[in-house]
């Protein structure tokens, strides 16, 4: 067999998610052996070399393709599947940002000109399926037993947890414990949700024969030597990088009027975990510099003489501070509305209210604590960005606004940009899922 190679951008902030969440549909489906190990997204390939002494060629071709085009944008939603020549293929949909098309694009012209392309989306890259595998070499009728279990209606029933965010991890013990007491499937293929996240491309990853040849960091805009590859630390620079260039780790205050009014929720500092659950882009490892970032944004974004009221969860897990030591750190005259996670917390209040451009706002922690008879705009936290197809950060149809920190890129929005946005709103428009993202569907 020839020698193939790849050119593929694996998942950054939602690789851990996604690979849940596929373990969990595999074992509930029986399709264990078929499950993508590595999940990624596709820009050219599988193919072959015209000349296999065209190594660094390629190389060169994929950093010139790449130029300066820094982190692609790109959302993940729902499920797909197609049939082809090797056997179906389930997988999580794409919706790629104008930067990954033209990203795809330039590198299918530059390639095909000394490669042998085996992915007839190759030749038409104009109308190529960006998706992320989930299992692919599936048997006949597979693929179509697999989407038409995720895509019945108990998957489209609204999640309304608890206590905190669900997990995929969760929802995969969850599954496995099912299985193994042999209860029927109906009961368990309910509980796999549809993901709706952003992510970031931030390496070009080149592979030889399923082993990684050379791996290229759009923002540090160079080929990474193997230790690199290999090395968390190198990673976590990438993130850094990431996050400056997306807005999501600020570096100067920020420029507002005076005494402004500002709202987030569901910081969870000292929480590691979240970091994976709610794809912080953070590593998992360094729980510290999620907090100092997330800390160093609210005094950015907030001046000392500023109201602040926070919707929940501060803190979160054994190795978190004490609260008063994160309190003394934050900016403002800070209004703390209990969380789930606040049991300890001192001097919360359930909830509170505002007004602002005619408009009425009930602030509260979870939504589903609101008044049925409250007719004004519900400003919540606690549902993260689990479930962003019904807490989005604006739901002008139900009058919700979700400011949890994910939501809303990681420090406080004010007031007055929320009601600026409710004024501005597009006729038409039912959601706006995420503000402040460098790609918003």
């Amino acid at each position: 067999m020839d020698d193939t190679y790849l050119v593929e951008i694996r998942l950054a902030r939602t690789r851990w998610r996604v690979k849940e969440t596929s373990r969990a549909i595999a074992r509930t489906y029986g399709a264990e052996r078929y499950r993508e190990r590595h999940p990624h997204v596709t820009l050219y390939g599988p193919f072959t070399l015209e000349d296999p002494a065209q190594v660094q060629s390629l190389l060169d071709t994929i950093r010139a393709g790449a130029g300066t085009i820094g982190a692609v944008p790109f959302m993940l939603g729902g499920w797909e599947r197609l049939d082809g020549m090797h056997g179906g293929v389930v997988a999580f949909s794409v919706c790629p940002s104008p930067a990954l098309v033209r990203l795809t694009a330039t590198l299918a012209r530059a390639l095909s000109c000394f490669t042998v392309s085996l992915n007839a989306w190759d030749l038409r890259p104009d109308e190529k399926w960006f998706h992320v595998t989930i299992a692919n070499r599936l048997p006949p009728g597979k693929s179509e037993e697999i989407i038409s279990g995720l895509t019945s209606p108990e998957h489209d029933a609204p999640s309304h947890p608890a206590a905190g965010p669900v997990t995929p991890g969760l929802v995969a013990r969850l599954l496995s414990l099912v299985q193994r007491a042999g209860l029927p499937g109906r009961h368990h293929k309910a509980l796999i949700r549809p993901i709706l996240l952003d992510d970031a491309g931030l390496r070009i990853t080149v592979l030889h024969n399923e082993e990684i040849l050379g791996e290229y960091d759009l923002l540090r805009q160079q080929w990474l030597t193997r230790e690199e590859i290999h090395n968390p630390r190198s990673w976590q620079q990438s993130m850094a990088l990431y996050r400056r260039s997306a807005g999501f780790e600020l570096s100067a205050p920020v420029v507002h009027g005076q005494d402004g009014i500002f709202l987030i929720a569901d910081l969870h500092l000292g929480h590691a975990n979240i970091i994976r659950y709610c794809s912080r882009p953070f590593v998992s490892s360094d729980v510290a510099e999620m907090d100092r970032v997330l800390i160093a944004n609210w005094n950015y974004q907030v001046a000392p003489a500023d109201r602040v009221f926070f919707l929940g969860d501060l803190r979160y897990g054994r190795d978190a501070r004490p609260e008063a030591e994160y309190r003394a750190l934050l900016n403002g005259n800070i209004t703390f509305v209990a969380g789930n996670h606040d049991g300890t917390l001192r001097n919360t209040v359930p909830s509170a209210r505002l007004s602002c451009d005619g408009q009425e706002f009930l602030l509260v922690h979870d939504p589903a604590d609101a008044p049925a008879t409250f007719s004004g705009w519900v400003v919540h936290g606690h549902h993260h960005n689990n479930d962003l197809r019904v807490f989005p950060f604006i739901d002008f149809t139900q009058k919700r606004i979700n400011v949890g920190a994910e939501v809303i890129g990681y420090s406080p929005v004010s007031l007055e940009e929320i009601c600026r946005i409710i004024r501005e709103q597009k006729p038409g428009s039912e959601k706006t899922r995420l503000l402040r993202y460098p790609y918003e569907q």
